[in-house]
């Protein structure tokens, strides 16, 4: 997703919550200090039962917030 958004893209990164965790330094390091327009389409955020708590991205919200550059936002229904 950083090569493509260097080259002008605007890649969406489509991820569970949980395994978003294991590339967190990637995260800041080559995506959101460089302020690239890299768009991430979290699944599994928060609690979430079917899957099980392996599954569950109980922590997405805390550990992003105090990403620079981060923009957070979660649609409300399927318009948004």
């Amino acid at each position: 997703a950083t090569g493509m958004a260097i080259a002008g893209d605007h890649p969406i990164v489509a991820i569970y919550s949980t395994f978003l965790q294991r590339g967190y330094d990637q995260l800041i390091h080559d995506i959101a200090i460089m302020d690239l327009p890299v768009m991430f389409a979290i699944d599994r955020a928060g609690l979430v039962g079917a899957d099980g708590q392996t599954h569950q991205g109980a922590f997405d919200l805390s550990f992003m917030r105090c990403i620079p550059n981060m923009v957070i936002m979660a649609p409300s229904d399927e318009n948004e």
